[in-house]
């Protein structure tokens, strides 16, 4: 067999967006892979027949944004134009894919719309950032004279950036400030605007002649629990169907004659408390309550791995039941709920579901089973069965490392669960070095799924070490809740279980252990290196160093302090200070690597320079890498040249501390 090299993610395929059409006879999503030529990627849209199995590429652009179906046999696609001079902000055209036929465009828009739906009258459902200050400058322009106010508006603001609005900047995204995701129809002739300027859309949906949609005014500032309201096409009316300042909303489906959404109060376990399902009467706005956060449930994916691209739906309504994502322990699980709010769980299986659609019972989902990359499977009366073969050869020619289950007690009485990765290279007896790897959130989670930076370093001749601690998704209220207790019962959980993996391994070597992390696991690296020195290295990635600067810098930072740490700057600078890594960096004598970005708007690079300055003053081995165009999405989502180069790094920097003599 051949082992797996740094860089084979280029060969990985990533599938997205899976759709059935009306008639349930079709099935199609998109393919998306890695392309180090342009550093980027390539996504393409595919059609699969659900009776034969045939497999069909309609698209090679490698430019595919979005699609929905129109009908049984028709395909709504966007394709993203780039820049020119004639258009500084791109376009987006829409394509019409009829079967048996090319593909006809619909339509040719200025800048980046994504496709949210199509209505059953035909009129398309697109949503576009708009700059309030740009569309204000160009108001009642056309041709020339709107080019040329565009021209004039993008050299205004090459000299400064203006913030007036809170938040300013987001990760992904960039400056935010007067930027709006905005709702439009698109008639056959033009786009109508259908939410009010200054209102920024967070959630859609559309169905029949319906949009419904969750969002906020943003006057200056955006809030957390956004409202949820409805547009009725043929009406030509807005209703709002759940004020704001009730629910953090998670996610919402049409259901029949209501419309069904998860989300949270945060008012007993903050941003760690389980949500409530409700349905909402479109007529009336009578609520029904499903379930609510003593139930104890989550939907979506919490699993994490660096093997994805795209998404798709974590909750689909077909008949009488309500179909949902639900993470368990350490896998993704597929329940319904009936509006009875009776629950019933379906597909158990360990590893990943990462998206899926439903139609009368048949379930078609992307995922992760069996520590197979991505692969589309289908799900009906009790039978699971896969239905592509995307990866098929990389699996069978470079077969994964299988991570085996490592549980134990802790001393509070608390289960937890981690897995242990033996090096493919492995000779028993010999003292073997080792990585721990802590995932990010932290109210995420670690499973049995494929994840690439792992399997190279078993490949590479290390144990690989991961848990869930305490903080993490899917073991209910109590177990999520470290608020305000940042680098406690969490460090307390990932310490003992370094250690009964020593124990249960005897061929580990403890002094030369390695610790690594993103984002919640930079943070705990940071916080490790200033209170243990059993770690002989570091890598600490994207993670936050200072919740004092992190309240003021970060695109989430005051929602951070006070949904997190329970406190703020001007609350109770102690609780903050004290829960920072920093004020214990001077403490740390681990040869410590830093990975950011940036754009890192989650967790500003100023996070790393504050470590790594105070690192290198105090004489430990130190260095900081700052990856240019990236952002907090680097290790799973950033470009091929800089995923490559970043793992490079970490390697490279474990290499010289636990391997070298």
């Amino acid at each position: 067999m051949e082992q797996l090299q740094l860089d084979d993610f280029l060969m990985y395929n990533f599938l997205s967006q899976v759709q059935i059409s009306p008639d349930g006879k079709k099935v199609a999503y998109v393919a998306t892979t890695p392309d180090l030529a342009k550093n980027g990627y390539n996504a393409n849209l595919y059609r699969i027949d659900a009776e034969s199995g045939e497999n069909a590429c309609l698209t090679n652009s490698g430019r595919v944004k979005g699609f929905c179906w129109q009908g049984a046999e028709t395909l709504l696609y966007t394709v993203s134009v780039e820049a020119d001079d004639a258009f500084p902000d791109g376009q987006t055209v829409l394509y019409r894919q009829n079967a048996g036929s090319a593909a006809e465009e619909v339509c040719r828009c200025e800048g980046s719309l994504s496709l949210e739906g199509v209505l059953t009258d035909g009129s398309i459902v697109f949503s576009r950032v708009d700059n309030l200050t740009t569309e204000a400058a160009l108001e009642g322009l056309a041709g020339h004279e709107r080019l040329a106010a565009r021209l004039a508006e993008k050299e205004r603001n090459e000299v400064c950036t203006v913030f007036d609005e809170y938040p300013f900047w987001f990760n992904g995204k960039g400056v935010i400030n007067k930027t709006r995701k905005t709702l439009y129809l698109w008639d056959s002739k033009e786009l109508k605007r259908i939410t009010p300027p200054r209102f920024r859309v967070m959630e859609v949906c559309v169905e029949g002649m319906k949009i419904a949609y969750a969002g906020c005014m943003v006057e200056p500032i955006e809030k957390e629990l956004v409202g949820v309201y409805c547009y009725d096409a043929e009406k030509s009316k807005i209703t709002c169907l759940l004020p704001e300042d009730e629910y953090y909303i998670e996610g919402m489906t049409f259901w029949g004659d209501s419309l069904a959404y998860c989300g949270s109060k945060m008012d007993r376990y903050s941003c760690a408390q389980c949500p409530d399902l409700l349905l909402l009467n479109l007529e009336t706005g009578a609520r029904t309550l499903l379930c609510d956060t003593d139930d104890e449930i989550n939907v979506g994916n919490p699993v994490g791995s660096d093997c994805r691209m795209g998404g798709g739906y974590v909750m689909r309504a077909d008949g009488e039941y309500l179909y949902f994502l639900t993470g368990v322990y350490d896998a993704t699980h597929l329940w319904r709920i009936d509006r009875t709010g009776k629950m019933e769980k379906l597909l158990e299986k360990d590893g990943s579901i990462d998206c899926f659609d439903v139609q009368n019972g048949a379930v078609y989902c992307v995922a992760m089973y069996d520590m197979r990359l991505q692969e589309l499977y289908r799900f009906a009366e009790g039978k699971l069965t896969r239905l592509s073969s995307w990866n098929d050869d990389f699996f069978l020619t470079k077969p994964p490392v299988i991570p085996q289950p490592l549980q134990f007690i802790n001393s509070d009485g608390v289960q937890i669960d981690g897995f242990v990765m033996t090096p493919t290279d492995h000779v028993p007896g010999k003292k073997t070095p080792v990585i721990l790897d802590i995932h990010g959130g932290p109210h995420l989670t670690y499973g049995a799924v494929y994840y690439h930076e792992m399997q190279y370093w078993a490949n590479h001749g290390y144990y690989v070490i991961y848990c869930n601690p305490r903080g993490g998704e899917s073991r209910g209220n109590e177990f999520g809740y470290i608020c305000g207790r940042f680098g406690t019962i969490d460090y307390d959980d990932i310490m003992a279980f370094c250690d009964e993996a020593l124990k249960a391994y005897p061929d580990m070597d403890e002094k030369h252990m390695g610790v690594t992390g993103g984002s919640y696991g930079g943070f705990m690296t940071n916080w490790i290196i200033g209170h243990t020195n059993r770690f002989a290295a570091a890598a600490s990635q994207r993670g936050i160093a200072n919740f004092v600067s992190m309240e003021g810098t970060s695109d989430i930072g005051t929602l951070f302090a006070e949904r997190q740490i329970l406190a703020t700057t001007h609350t109770n600078l102690d609780k903050m200070w004290n829960q920072s890594p920093l004020k214990y960096a001077d403490r740390c004598t681990t040869p410590t690597l830093f990975i950011h970005s940036e754009e890192d708007y989650r967790c500003w690079m100023v996070e790393a320079l504050q470590m790594y300055s105070t690192l290198i003053h105090h004489g430990v081995p130190t260095r900081l890498c700052l990856f240019h165009g990236e952002n907090h999405e680097l290790s799973r989502g950033g470009k091929p040249k800089g995923r490559i180069r970043r793992l490079q790094e970490i390697t490279a920097w474990m290499d010289k501390y636990l391997k070298e003599e």
